[in-house]
């Protein structure tokens, strides 16, 4: 199978990324695109430069708002990083035949657990950083700044009904291939294997030198990712 009859890619970044800042200014799009793959956009809900909504009802279930702006697209491969990872799995739980490979970054023994410091920092988008601020918190605000998001609507998405909630049970209707990277200094997802335990079909891979947050910008993870991606496969 050449790469114009291989179905496009759905990349989908991480809570308090963008589609810009995440895969576009690392060079993703450009190389997929490069390599003859059509790329799908999107930003997470609440994210991006479009205005998102301050009520964390309105995140209740991010994987519906996904497949609603995917609409019927009949076969995809994916790229998700994080949360974007995380919504990658739901949705393949939910329409096991959609994926045909799925490149899941930067989770691993996260994706069965909320977001950490969820309350923490949602309440320090809403009023701003003081001198009682944990460092972990201001630190991490200080890293998804630069993705140019709306404060309150991310405060919002983080105090949203705990979704999606993935289990080894539901995530044994995976169907497709899927690859795990994570750097290996990634506190988050290390260790992986829990994960991949629950997944028909996994392989892992890990970037020696990095952590959760440096995993989109690393050559290695969008070389594996090409690799993977590129298998005629199913």
């Amino acid at each position: 199978m050449s790469a114009t009859n291989l179905p496009p890619v759905l990349l989908l970044h991480g809570w308090g990324g963008s589609f810009a800042h995440t895969w576009a200014s690392n060079g993703w799009e450009e190389t997929l695109r490069h390599a003859g793959r059509r790329v799908l956009r999107m930003d997470l809900p609440g994210h991006g430069s479009a205005t998102g909504s301050h009520d964390p009802a309105d995140y209740a279930d991010l994987a519906s708002i996904i497949e609603e702006r995917l609409g019927e697209e009949p076969r995809i491969d994916g790229i998700g990083f994080s949360l974007g990872a995380k919504l990658s799995l739901e949705l393949a739980c939910r329409r096991p035949r959609r994926f045909r490979r799925l490149v899941v970054a930067g989770l691993g023994q996260n994706a069965f657990a909320p977001e950490p410091l969820g309350d923490a920092v949602a309440t320090a988008l809403e009023h701003g950083c003081d001198a009682d601020t944990p460092p972990a918190v201001a630190g991490l605000i200080e890293r998804v700044r630069p993705a140019g998001n709306d404060p309150l609507a991310l405060a919002a998405c983080l105090r949203r009904r705990p979704n999606p909630i993935l289990t080894a049970e539901r995530l044994a209707s995976v169907l497709c291939p899927v690859l795990l990277v994570a750097g290996d200094r990634d506190a988050l997802a290390q260790p992986v294997a829990p994960l991949a335990a629950a997944l028909a079909e996994a392989e892992v891979a890990s970037i020696s030198g990095v952590d959760h947050l440096g995993l989109p910008a690393a050559a290695e993870l969008e070389e594996a990712a090409l690799r993977f991606l590129s298998s005629p496969g199913d």
